[in-house]
């Protein structure tokens, strides 16, 4: 029984951590979408080039607020998607006015990419594991310490010492595999750095 457990436990740390690898690497992915963006939006005249930097340091703030504090991920989604819609505003606006150079394409590319790229992180906002998964973990955990009850008093022999050694030692791992299945909360929370560096560098 033990040995399905560690089983069960190293298949889940394993699906978790990929998860949390991923949403890292979708933190550094946004910030070079949203920093070629705001680089490119220098080759618009005014006065959309400043409202397009503008908007775009303000949705790196939002991205930012939303992830020191989930309460605000449900606003922080709606106001980036109306971000999303004034910059293609902006974008619709350049191309009728006739400006559909090779330059132009370039920030409509980057515009469409943080776009999304947003779609994406939403989605492994969404991810954590199988709910029938945590019900067999957790099931498996209370049949596991019956077990380990029932044999150290099958030979009259208990070892308290033992024994709360395994428990510390299993629910560390357990709260583990918790802690990086909520990528806001806890302790072991997905780095954020590659925003706040773009922000310094797009702040003036």
């Amino acid at each position: 029984m033990l040995g399905l457990m560690a089983f069960l436990l190293a298949f889940c740390i394993g699906i978790v951590i990929d998860q949390q690898n991923g949403r890292k690497a979708m933190v550094v992915t946004e910030a070079n979408a949203v920093g070629t963006a705001y680089l490119r939006a220098g080759f618009l005249g005014e006065p959309d080039q400043t409202s397009s930097r503008d908007l775009l340091r303000e949705y790196v703030e939002v991205r930012l607020a939303a992830a020191a504090d989930p309460a605000l991920l449900e606003a922080a989604v709606t106001r980036s998607e109306e971000i999303h819609g004034e910059l293609w505003s902006i974008v619709e606006d350049n191309v009728r006015q006739g400006r559909e150079s090779d330059i132009m394409g370039l920030f409509v590319e980057s515009v469409n990419e943080v776009i999304d790229v947003h779609s994406l992180r939403l989605a492994a906002v969404d991810l954590r594991l199988p709910e029938l998964l945590w019900m067999v973990l957790y099931a498996a955990t209370m049949l596991s310490f019956l077990l380990v009850g029932v044999a150290n008093s099958a030979d009259a022999k208990r070892d308290p010492f033992a024994i709360l050694l395994f428990a510390l030692a299993y629910v560390a791992v357990l709260m583990l595999v918790v802690d990086l299945d909520r990528p806001q909360q806890g302790l072991l929370t997905v780095s954020q750095t590659a925003m706040s560096d773009l922000l310094r560098q797009m702040t003036p």
